[in-house]
């Protein structure tokens, strides 16, 4: 069961208009995708939570180069399954184990060609998994 959905319905019924600057005013984490996974999008709040600066990761591509972690099934099957359909809205949890603490994450996933070429992974951390000891 997901807690009340995280993104505003004015985000989530308007995707063309999230640019970068609007996706830096969000308190929860934003990356936008081309059809290749190259990051075209990774808001303030992401960079904060991961650890990656913006630079580092615009134009690479997320499953490979930015968050091997996602690689997987579970991840990066539900993008490829996206751009096949041409439409995805779905929600799951996930933890990330990449270049940070393992993180548990709420993640929606928001897709459709006919309102935005991008696809959008918006993130909620729900909880670190292990407390930093150092």
């Amino acid at each position: 069961m997901f807690a009340k959905n995280f993104v505003a319905d004015e985000i989530l019924n308007h995707p063309e208009q999230i640019t970068a600057t609007m996706a830096d005013r969000q308190g929860f984490g934003i990356i936008a995708l081309d059809n290749h996974a190259l990051v075209k999008i990774f808001n303030a709040a992401e960079s904060r939570l991961s650890g990656l600066s913006v630079s580092e990761v615009l134009g690479r591509n997320f499953f490979t180069e930015v968050a091997p972690c996602t690689a997987s099934r579970l991840f990066r099957g539900r993008f490829r399954q996206g751009i096949q359909d041409g439409t995805m809205d779905t929600h799951f949890y996930y933890t990330f184990t990449y270049r940070i603490r393992p993180i548990s994450a709420h993640i929606h996933m928001l897709y459709d060609i006919r309102k935005s070429p991008l696809f959008f992974i918006f993130i909620d951390r729900v909880i670190q998994l292990y407390e930093d000891l150092g």
